[in-house]
């Protein structure tokens, strides 16, 4: 009888020993999860003429271990050629089950200039758990938002108003065909004659379009008056939030030049400019005015060209 009955409560304590035995084993075997950084992708979210914002998107696997807690994902930019820390990011994220991805992105702000290495850490605490990195390479070569403009100049046509003295008065009408999707807003332009030989500005003015549909084009007029039998580079810039988008040049020739003796030597020749004189009917807008003072070769800007244009997507900023 005594051995029968012990018999159950032995099994009993038996099999809940080896439960036990089992629950701190497995216990034993579990283990934080390794973070892996699997892949990298980068792309532009924002640039401006100083500074590159860029959205790296990274993506983690779970390649061992249970789901932990948080972990940091710590994004960090190193300029190449000094080795220098540039700028840090640091984003919590919950944890990834085992065997689990998950793709996780983050901005950092760079200067839009040079080359930079990004490195991506994953830490579990203080672990670091894995790494991964991708280069960036000369920024100074993305565009500026602002200068990501669909307009064109087309053509420019120059016409004399009027002859006063040793004085000229040309009209520069400027066409600007909007090449984007959207309705480009105000347009300004400013239009500037340099004598040719001097450099010297003769005249300025902006002219202004009130605005451009997509696929149409537009045109702004301006008025320059400048001293007579001279040669003038005309240029029209246009301006968008403080910086030129788009530049187009060209040739007045109040005193053109024939090449003689084979073409070894310029013979100028004089041209009567009052012949040129149009009537009075104007098919633009026009012109605001963007300087009053009188005809003359003084300060840094200039007048505009009769005749040829270029264009040529060069940008600076305007001070």
């Amino acid at each position: 009888m005594t051995n029968e009955g012990t018999l159950p409560i032995f099994t009993g304590v038996l099999i809940v020993f080896l439960t036990l035995a089992g629950f701190a084993l497995t216990a034993g075997c579990l283990k934080q999860g390794r973070l892996a950084v699997e892949d990298m992708n980068i792309q532009a979210e924002g640039v401006t003429t100083s500074a590159v914002t860029l959205n790296v998107s990274s993506s983690l696997r779970n390649t061992g271990g249970v789901a932990g807690g948080p972990f940091d994902l710590r994004l960090r930019a190193f300029n190449t050629e000094s080795g220098f820390l540039e700028a840090e990011q640091t984003t919590q994220a919950p944890g990834i089950e085992w065997g689990g991805a998950r793709l996780i992105s983050q901005n950092i702000v760079l200067p839009r200039k040079g080359s930079y290495r990004l490195v991506e850490a994953v830490y579990l605490g203080s672990t670091l758990s894995g790494q991964g990195e991708i280069t960036v390479n000369n920024l100074e070569q993305l565009t500026p938002d602002t200068q990501q403009s669909g307009l064109i100049i087309e053509d420019m046509d120059f016409i004399v108003r009027k002859v006063s003295g040793d004085s000229a008065v040309i009209q520069a009408d400027i066409y600007v065909a909007n090449g984007g999707g959207v309705s480009s807003g105000l347009v300004t332009i400013e239009v500037k004659a340099k004598e040719m030989d001097a450099h010297l500005t003769a005249d300025k003015q902006e002219a202004h379009i009130e605005n451009i549909d997509p696929e149409k084009i537009g045109i702004g007029s301006a008025t320059l008056t400048v001293p007579d039998q001279y040669n003038y580079q005309v240029q029209a810039l246009i301006w968008r939030n403080g910086t030129i988008v788009r530049r187009s040049e060209g040739i007045v020739q109040l005193r053109p030049g024939i090449l003689v003796s084979n073409g070894s030597e310029i013979l100028s020749t004089k041209i009567d400019t009052s012949k040129f004189v149009a009537d009075g009917t104007r098919m633009t807008q026009a012109p605001y005015p963007y300087s009053t003072k009188a005809p003359g070769f003084e300060g840094v800007l200039a007048i505009l060209p009769l005749i040829g244009i270029g264009a040529a997507g060069t940008a600076r900023r305007r001070l």
